[in-house]
């Protein structure tokens, strides 16, 4: 008896505790939408209030009639190409340094080096990239925040660790049935990682949704900005269209909020299916 009301009382403990972190968490995305509706006047306002009280939408307004879809267009462009390509490769690069780790003598060092690389600040790569796009002739171009980060060790990782769980037999036995190498993981790996697809492509989206530096160096032109840069381009030398920049926030992470409400349930299985050794 005593044991079931200690773990009552455990489990009451740390379902407040949980709920007071979320709470934590959520309350400023909570007050940033409240915001977003308050006139300039009562934004800082003392002393502070989280319900606006003469609600507005003007902000929406001008921030819609200043082009913001056609930053929406831009960024949906660069996460959705830019997720496709880093699936396909990191699926492509785990399959292959799973399949044939007992084949091929050093590809356990490949995944080891692709490992270190994870070391490496991203900030330390940025001058190099920015060469690089410069010299493709990418500057200016959407194309050039897309295919200097489409491959990530983490999405490698998660396919790595997925195929590993699978028996290496039943590749074999696709190989002595006339099978391609291609046909193996098209008809065979790649649907058996569906849960992994879809966690990377959840978290890939992200990234790229957010990203700000590459694109901050890379766009110059206004026509080519996306959602983040759009968003900083409200803080001008004659000071900071505070309105603006709340609405553009609201906006800007509402896909984000609506993808993973729809996928969370994909996250946790497809982490744990990353996360089986061979």
């Amino acid at each position: 008896m005593e044991g079931s009301v200690k773990r009552k009382v455990e489990t009451i403990c740390m379902t407040v505790l949980g709920l007071a972190v979320a709470g934590l968490m959520v309350f400023p995305i909570i007050w940033l939408g409240f915001s977003s509706f308050k006139p300039s006047t009562e934004l800082f306002a003392y002393p502070l209030h989280l319900f606006p009280q003469a609600p507005s939408g003007e902000s929406y307004v001008s921030v819609v009639a200043d082009g913001f879809f056609t930053y929406v267009k831009n960024s949906l462009f660069l996460a959705v190409v830019g997720t496709l390509i880093t699936v396909v490769i990191s699926a492509m690069c785990g399959y292959a340094l799973a399949i044939y780790r007992k084949e091929i003598p050093y590809v356990n060092k490949v995944f080891a080096v692709f490992l270190l690389g994870t070391l490496i600040p991203g900030e330390i790569l940025t001058i190099a990239q920015f060469t690089v796009v410069s010299e493709m002739g990418l500057y200016n171009s959407i194309w050039g925040c897309i295919l200097p980060v489409v491959t990530t060790t983490t999405g490698i990782f998660m396919y790595r660790q997925h195929y590993m769980s699978i028996p290496l037999e039943l590749a074999e036995s696709a190989r002595l049935d006339g099978a391609s190498e291609f046909r193996i993981f098209r008809s065979i790996m790649l649907p058996l990682g569906s849960s992994v697809t879809i966690t990377l492509t959840i978290f890939s989206f992200m990234w790229r949704w957010n990203d700000y530096i590459l694109p901050l160096m890379v766009l110059s032109d206004q026509e080519n900005f996306t959602i983040q840069i759009a968003i900083k381009s409200y803080i001008g030398t004659m000071g900071v269209d505070w309105n603006s920049i709340l609405a553009a926030s609201i906006l800007s992470i509402l896909p984000i909020i609506v993808i993973f409400i729809i996928l969370q349930r994909y996250i946790t299985g497809g982490l744990a299916a990353s996360g089986v050794k061979g």
